[in-house]
């Protein structure tokens, strides 16, 4: 496939989050005269990439899936910054444009400068400061930070992780997250699910298996037992690791449903509908403050502090007790205030505009002006 005019463009990303914030991006290149956009897919993900692809009507024209079982981290890496190098050198593409913090992020942009190519990193700048919370994402979005020629901060408090660390404020601009964009393109598809008195749950991070996640798990079903009106739905992830865990300890607890990974739209529906959100993830704190949801986030540190600082996220780490009793906090909260009515610190919807300005100016074009998004105050 050759392009007519235009710079051309390539989205590298690898796992459903990723295609989720990349999809605004992707959608205002496209209306763009002056671009021709492709989507390189690293398949890092495949079944839950698959269903992000399809709630957003994207194409991609390669996806090179690198999964295999029990591949280490190096080797995903490795094979990840093979195939890349060889699709960037057949495209020479004029830019390329990564997400986040994954495995795939990393390899798309060391791909990227090996070739030549000057690079953006969408969700620059998040930082927990601890090497290895989360494990590997924190070094990975360090790293690509220091490799991209454009770093687009979510938030100011993003912007000055990057200043701190000495990296030109030229190359910074703070754009908000693009999940509020995304949000705000699939609200009129969320469907309103009947069920109510729930806790939505998710975990799978690397740092918690073993040990600290089967302790967790514990307290959870102590909790669902002990208030037999709640129920607790937890979409499992797929990892062996995880699912294994998961049946061992909350099968047989009536008011615990354990059901498969679900696809976007009913996520978002469960979120919205859900009366608090206990999580270990990192998107999931952005999401749920959309839909003005209370979090207990099962880490020590968070790389999205804005949440915490705007009384939306409780840190509870991976300590039961702690977790014990910020469940019976939340719940009361929950029954006495509802849903929690402050703006959004994460984002105003319009990421993808500023993103766009960003890249016509790295090109020489007219931009229109759009003042960086400010938080909250």
């Amino acid at each position: 496939m050759k392009f007519s005019s235009g710079k051309k463009i390539i989205l590298t990303f690898g796992t459903r989050p990723e295609a989720i914030k990349m999809a605004p991006v992707y959608f205002a290149l496209k209306k763009e005269r002056n671009f021709s956009v492709k989507l390189v897919l690293t398949g890092q993900h495949t079944k839950m990439l698959a269903d992000a692809l399809k709630v957003f009507s994207m194409r991609p024209e390669y996806n090179l899936n690198i999964m295999t079982e029990r591949q280490t981290l190096a080797q995903i890496t490795a094979k990840a910054v093979r195939k890349l190098d060889e699709i960037y050198k057949a495209e020479k593409p004029s830019f390329v444009f990564v997400h986040g913090d994954t495995t795939s992020t990393l390899a798309a942009a060391l791909a990227a400068f090996y070739n030549g190519i000057p690079s953006g990193h969408i969700e620059a700048g998040l930082r927990t400061n601890v090497k290895n919370e989360p494990y590997p994402e924190e070094m990975n979005r360090v790293l690509t930070d220091r490799i991209c020629d454009l770093l687009f901060a979510p938030t100011p408090t993003a912007k000055r992780n990057l200043l701190s660390e000495r990296i030109a404020a030229s190359r910074i601009l703070v754009t908000g997250n693009t999940i509020v964009d995304s949000i705000g393109m699939m609200k009129n598809k969320i469907s309103r699910i009947e069920m109510k008195n729930f806790i939505l749950l998710t975990m799978h991070r690397r740092e918690a298996w073993g040990a600290p996640m089967e302790k967790i798990f514990r307290v959870l079903r102590k909790f669902a037992t002990a208030n037999g009106d709640l129920k607790i739905v937890y979409p499992v992830h797929p990892n062996p690791v995880v699912k294994s865990l998961a049946e061992k300890i909350f099968g047989g607890c009536r008011n615990i449903a354990l059901i498969p990974p679900v696809n976007y739209l009913e996520l978002l529906s469960l979120l919205r509908r859900a009366d608090f959100v206990v999580t270990d993830s990192g998107g999931i704190q952005e999401e749920a403050v959309v839909f003005g949801k209370r979090v207990l986030l099962m880490r020590r540190v968070t790389e999205r502090p804005e949440g915490v600082a705007a009384g939306f996220v409780k840190i509870v780490g991976l300590d039961g007790a702690k977790l014990e009793r910020a469940l019976r906090k939340c719940l009361k909260e929950q029954i006495k205030f509802g849903r929690i009515k402050r703006a959004n610190p994460y984002g105003d919807g319009r990421a993808a505009e500023r993103i766009l300005g960003a890249v016509r100016k790295f090109f020489g074009l007219t931009a229109a002006r759009i003042k960086e998004f400010g938080g909250i105050k």
